[in-house]
């Protein structure tokens, strides 16, 4: 599970659930997270990029790139879905 792409998801959900700090935080975790991951990693860039919109209150663009991640990983939307829930 990606955590970077379950914040955004959890701030999609709701705008006031997480900080803009929290957001900031998470788009440079992300950013580091792919350049260690060797940068060409498909799902990294999604993850990386729904986290930077998400920082910029780029709603829309967010929700594309979250949606782009579940379509190149192959994951299940539901469980992420179930781990907001919690």
């Amino acid at each position: 599970m990606n955590k970077h792409i379950l914040l955004v998801m959890k701030w999609l959900n709701d705008k006031d659930s997480v900080s803009k700090e929290e957001l900031a935080r998470n788009s440079l975790e992300a950013w580091d997270y792919a350049a260690d991951a060797a940068c060409c990693d498909v799902a990294s860039a999604a993850a990386t990029t729904a986290a930077v919109y998400a920082a910029a209150d780029w709603a829309a663009c967010a929700s594309r790139w979250v949606d782009e991640y579940f379509k190149i990983t192959s994951e299940y939307r539901n469980e992420y879905l179930k781990e907001l829930e919690r």
